[in-house]
């Protein structure tokens, strides 16, 4: 292999590649965010959707970069009240980060800056400087290095600051959980809808099951049915014995119950039916041609709704007459057959799916499952009962608090325990097996971080970059496009996977994503990336896990580069691009031209909108704030582009939760403690970082004393699991404020205003109710499968007004039906 040109060597020219990115980014960056604020008050359908149905969000104004200070003023409160806890939670996260690296950047330019500079000439110890000349680099083959002893002098100040940055960190994260879990008590405490007064019941006993007893409800007796009865009995008996079981345990009085059945045959029905609803709509549509009216020309208001117009139709034409009607054929695809009309044909097809479904609800004639809702007559009651063990048998009436109706998964609840546990292990063998193969892309991924990696496992490719300026440059900014591409990309595999586990509400399925993603991005995209980049054999190197510090604070110093262009990418660029949500508009491009039929596919493109998942977003976050928590000793340049990083991300998603995007799930802030577990893992990263960087120094003095801070850190993670983590999950007694608790306080404070200003007393006024109860204001713990309406075909709507055809069932008669839409904003 050929020795590289002096002013090739990629080591020496880290200030190139760094500008390079900067200006990059920049002009991503800006590029995106002006075309925003352009597009974003002359498309309010994409970029203010919410505004649309929640009136009393704060209105930003339609200027080019008026919104920002509005933005800005946003409060805290206003964050919980439209977006719920666990956007709070969310952005409170970002909070936090921007406090601590802005501390950080603080005292490393003001002190460690300074100081490692007196005694080596450096600035940072990143390898970029801001003169070429004075470049140097940990790997050898720079034109100017430390002396050792220089080097040895500075061991002290990574060690002080090691125990300043802990601290800090400590300091902040305890800040930032006290406010978490004031706030959720607060918060959750003053709820009262039916989520929070209901528990999820499961391993019912066989005594409850209405199929093998009689109805006795006077005695607690339990008789056998003999053989020949009629198996079908009413669930009120059901009810009835488990209500009276859990009363009598003396943990509150139970308002309603709702017992779980498998609901297999309707769920099929269901899906049947809607695939002929569509075929149905779709076949209006073309008898009656849609115009789609999203915004008309110069309002520029949020508040004008989308709406369709039917073409060449009157109100008061006939419906089955007119011009001629579309057909279809009924052989493969479409395409043979006979030929009918489409219109007769799926509306026929609707009438008996729908005799069908009402036949089999009336007939009840389901499973029951060994899982059953109880609603409790206080969120007390609930509470305690989710805090209790019931039943002396394991595996028996086991209580946790229960999901929002809205967000029960009903085809899991009647999954056996044997199912979900094979489910949750076979799916953990998959993420095993593509956890492994994924180290493969990740290891050539890392090779073209530097150019001598390239040489030594592709010398002639190494040799035609190394005489390339061009080439050299790409070498540096290419390898962060590509983390990205990988890094957003692999995730929603793993979501699917959580999916497929069994998990009973989509929250829980949120929570198990988010887990998963973030383990794939460390391991994969962090650890094995970073170990890569210069262990010549990373299975050796984890067979010996003494070398992992030496590796680890070697790796780091060696991708400083790559890990300051990927923040600078992430910050500067991909923030702007991510709130130009170019997905969403590519999306809707799409779907406008070869998708959108039908009236429903029109408002959910334009009146729906899009979901903030959690579980797709935090975790590279997460991973962010440890990279550059690594760093924060070494580069204040690291540090500085973290600070901009979260700041970027803290207003891009701000934004969003509030205007564009919606998080459909019960708010219970539930991610905090998966946020904090993995910030205290960064900083013990960044502890082996430090201790690693002076053992390579053979400062073992000033490295052994580092490691009391593991065990400190071990301590903080045990006193949050003891102390905060049940605060983190359940209510406490004391923070539930009862209706008249509530009255009571209230015309305390109206009394006190009134005695000030001289006024009467006046009426009381109900507290503001939070965005679960609004959302759940109308809902019950019943499976839609048996009370959603079997609504005809939907033709036309106009904001919350829909317009749909209904079917006599005898004639087959169609008129036109003109109702309010109460779903929820996120339908």
């Amino acid at each position: 292999m050929s020795a590289l040109p002096p002013d090739m060597d990629p080591t020496k020219q880290p200030l190139r590649v760094f500008k390079a990115q900067l200006l990059v980014s920049i002009i991503i960056g800006t590029t995106t965010f002006l075309t925003f604020c352009l597009l974003r008050y002359r498309w309010p359908h994409i970029y203010a959707v919410r505004t649309l149905r929640k009136t009393d969000l704060r209105r930003l104004p339609n200027t080019f970069f008026g919104w920002c200070a509005t933005l800005y003023n946003i409060t805290d409160e206003e964050v919980l009240e439209h977006a719920g806890l666990d956007a709070f939670v969310f952005l409170g996260f970002f909070k936090m980060a921007m406090k601590f690296f802005a501390t950080c950047g603080a005292i490393s330019l003001c002190f460690i800056g300074p100081i490692r500079y007196y005694y080596t000439g450096f600035f940072d110890s990143d390898g970029i400087a801001w003169d070429d000349s004075l470049t140097w680099h940990v790997l050898k083959g720079g034109d100017k290095e430390p002396e050792p002893s220089d080097q040895y002098r500075t061991a002290w100040m990574y060690t002080l600051f090691a125990y300043v940055f802990t601290w800090l960190c400590f300091y902040f994260l305890w800040r930032q959980t006290e406010t978490v879990v004031s706030v959720r008590q607060k918060y959750l405490g003053q709820q009262n809808s039916i989520t929070d007064r209901t528990i999820l019941l499961e391993g019912l006993p066989e005594e409850f099951n209405p199929r093998d007893y009689t109805n006795n409800s006077s005695t607690d007796s339990l008789t056998v049915l003999p053989e020949g009865t009629s198996t079908h009995t009413p669930t009120k008996f059901d009810e009835d014995r488990l209500k009276r079981y859990i009363e009598e345990l003396g943990i509150g009085k139970v308002s309603d119950i709702y017992i779980a059945s498998d609901w297999k045959e309707l769920r099929s029905l269901f899906k049947e039916r809607q695939q002929v609803l569509r075929n149905l709509e779709v076949a209006y549509s073309r008898y009656m041609p849609l115009n789609v009216e999203v915004y008309t020309s110069g309002n520029l208001e949020p508040s004008v709704t989308p709406s369709t117009q039917r073409n060449n139709r009157s109100e008061d034409a006939p419906l089955l007459g007119g011009k001629k009607r579309p057909t279809t054929k009924l052989g493969f695809l479409g395409l043979f057959g006979e030929e009918v009309d489409s219109i007769d044909h799926y509306s026929d097809q609707l009438v008996q799916i729908d005799h069908k479904i009402r036949k089999a609800r009336a007939e009840n004639n389901f499973k029951p499952a060994r899982a059953a809702f109880v609603t409790m007559d206080s969120v007390a009651s609930a509470q305690m009962a989710a805090q209790t063990v019931l039943d002396p048998h394991v595996y028996r009436l086991i209580a946790r608090l229960a999901p929002a109706p809205h967000d029960v998964r009903w085809e899991n609840l009647y999954l056996s325990r044997r199912n979900k546990f094979l489910r949750a292990n076979i799916i953990s063998i998959i993420i095993g097996f593509s956890t492994v193969g994924l180290i493969f892309p990740v290891i050539y991924l890392s090779t073209f971080i530097n150019l001598k990696t390239i040489q030594k496992f592709w010398p002639a490719l190494g040799d035609i970059i190394a005489k390339s300026d061009t080439l050299t440059l790409l070498i540096g900014l290419i390898p962060p496009y590509l983390y990205t591409l990988l890094n957003v990309s692999v995730p929603y595999f793993y979501q699917f996977l959580s999916t497929l586990q069994g998990y009973i509400s989509h929250g829980q399925v949120e929570l198990s994503s988010l887990s998963k993603n973030f383990f794939y991005l460390f391991f994969n995209l962090f650890l094995i990336f970073t170990l890569a980049g210069t262990a010549t054999n990373v299975w050796a190197l984890f067979s010996d896990t003494t070398k992992v510090a030496y590796e680890l604070a070697n790796s780091l110093k060696t991708l400083s580069l790559f890990y300051v262009d990927l923040i600078l990418l992430q910050g500067l660029g991909m923030f702007p691009f991510r709130l130009l949500q170019v997905g969403d508009v590519l999306l809707e491009i799409f779907q406008r031209f070869f998708y959108c039929r039908t009236a429903r596919d029109f408002r959910k493109l334009y009146y729906v909108p899009p979901i903030f998942d959690f579980s797709l977003i935090l975790p590279q976050h997460i991973l962010i704030m440890i990279i550059t928590m690594s760093y924060s000793i070494m580069s204040t340049k690291i540090v500085t582009a973290g600070l901009v990083y979260f700041v970027m991300g803290y207003y891009t998603y701000k934004y969003q939760l509030l205007y564009s995007m919606v998080h459909p799930q019960h708010s219970t802030g539930q991610s905090w403690p998966m946020i904090f577990r993995r910030v205290c893992l960064g900083l013990v990263i960044f502890q082996l970082t430090m201790a690693g960087t002076l053992a390579l120094e053979r400062a073992y003095v000033m490295a052994g004393l580092i490691l009391p801070l593991l065990l400190s850190t071990c301590i903080v993670v045990y006193t949050f699991e003891k102390d905060y983590l049940p605060l983190s999950f359940f209510i406490a007694l004391k923070a539930i404020k009862k209706p008249h608790d509530e009255s009571h306080q209230h015309a305390i404070s109206s009394g006190s205003a009134n005695l000030s200003t001289g006024k009467s007393a006046q009426a009381l006024k109900k507290r503001r109710s939070t965005i679960d109860e609004d959302r759940e204001e109308h809902k019950t713990y019943t499976c839609p499968y048996l009370t959603d309406p079997l609504e005809g075909p939907l033709i036309g709507f106009d904001g919350d007004y829909v317009e749909q055809i209904q079917y006599d069932p005898t004639s087959l008669q169609e008129r036109i039906v003109r109702r309010y839409n109460i779903c929820s904003e996120w339908e």
